[in-house]
C-alpha cells in the first residue's frame, strides 16, 4: 500500500468530521501510509499519524466547554479569529499534549500546505526540525486571510495552503499515488462560488502581494476543478470519498460542543458505514 494516501480537506471546524473518521481507521487498523492534510485537516490528520485516538475531543472540543476560543472578541484580543496561541502552544504542549516523539517515529508520511505570499504558490511540508516548528507550520497552514496573520516560515511569509489547492488531487497523482482515499467536509451537492466583495478586500488588504491576490481569484475554479477530476477518479476506482451526507450541514465556526461531537461521530459512523467497500478498494 505504498502508493497509497489519504487527503483531508479543511473546513475550520468542520475537520471534527475527519477527526471521527480516522479515529475509526485507528480502531480498526486501516493504516494509510501517506497522509495530506490541508488547513485544519492537519488538526486531525497529526493524531492519526501520531496514533492518538480521541485527541482531537480533548484538544478542540473539551476546551470549548470551558471557553469560547474563536470569535469577534478573540479578534480583539488576539487580532485573529481564532486562538492561535492556545490551540497551537498551550493545547498541544500542556492540556492534550501532542506526541510529537511518536508522529517523527511513525511509518506514515504527513505533507501539510502553506502559501508562499510573494509568489502565491503551495509549499508542501513533509520534514520538520522539531516539534515548535512543526507547530509553527501548521499554524501557518491554518492562517486564512483577514482572520488569520501572516506567518514566517525561513523567512518567508504564509498562509493558509487551502487557498492555493483545497483538495490536492493533482499533487497526490505527482507523488504516484495510485489509490487516494479522500475527505471532504461538504457535502456532495457543494460547488464553491466567486464571492466578489471578498476578492475586492483580498485585493485591498495584501496589495503588497499581488500574486497572492491573483491566487486567490481562482481559488473557486480550482476547488470546482478538483470536484471534478475526484468525481472521475472515483468512477475510474482509483479514488474513494468520506464526506457528510445530503442532509448535513458542517459550519466552519460551529462553537455548540454538542453539535461539534455530534460532527466527530458523524464522521466516525460514515466511516464504519462505508468501511467494507473501503477495504474492498485499498486491495
Amino acid at each position: 500500500m505504498e502508493n497509497v494516501g489519504i487527503i483531508l480537506e479543511g473546513g475550520a471546524m468542520r475537520s471534527v468530521f475527519s477527526a471521527g473518521v480516522l479515529d475509526f481507521f485507528l480502531d480498526n487498523d486501516i493504516q494509510i501510509p501517506n497522509v495530506m492534510a490541508v488547513s485544519a485537516g492537519a488538526y486531525a490528520g497529526m493524531n492519526y499519524v501520531s496514533g492518538q485516538r480521541g485527541r482531537v475531543l480533548k484538544a478542540i472540543i473539551e476546551p470549548m466547554e470551558k471557553e469560547k476560543y474563536f470569535g469577534f472578541s478573540t479578534f480583539l484580543r488576539k487580532g485573529t479569529f481564532f486562538d492561535m496561541d492556545l490551540l497551537f502552544n498551550e493545547i498541544p504542549k500542556t492540556r492534550a499534549p501532542f506526541d510529537f516523539e511518536a508522529f517523527s517515529a511513525s511509518a506514515k508520511r504527513f505533507i501539510t500546505s502553506t502559501v508562499n505570499c510573494i509568489t502565491g504558490e503551495a509549499v508542501y511540508h513533509q520534514s520538520f526540525e522539531d516539534e515548535d516548528n512543526f507547530l509553527e507550520i501548521c499554524r501557518a497552514a491554518n492562517s486564512l486571510p483577514f482572520i488569520g496573520k501572516v506567518t514566517d516560515i525561513d523567512g518567508i511569509p504564509m498562509l493558509d495552503g487551502g487557498m492555493a489547492d483545497a483538495i490536492p488531487i493533482e499533487k497526490a497523482l505527482e507523488e504516484g499515488w495510485d489509490k487516494v482515499v479522500v475527505v471532504v467536509t461538504r457535502n456532495a451537492k457543494y460547488r464553491k462560488k466567486k464571492r466578489y466583495l471578498y476578492l475586492t478586500m483580498i485585493r485591498l488588504l495584501y496589495h503588497k502581494y499581488p500574486k497572492f491576490a491573483r491566487l486567490v481569484e481562482g481559488r473557486a475554479d480550482r476547488y470546482n476543478h478538483s470536484l471534478d477530476l475526484l468525481e472521475r477518479m472515483e468512477e475510474e476506482g482509483k479514488a474513494f470519498v468520506l464526506r457528510p451526507s445530503d442532509d448535513v450541514y458542517l459550519v466552519n465556526h460551529e462553537a455548540n460542543v454538542d453539535t461539534l461531537r455530534d460532527y466527530y461521530h458523524r464522521g466516525y459512523e460514515m466511516a464504519k458505514e462505508k468501511m467494507d467497500e473501503l477495504k474492498e478498494f485499498l486491495k
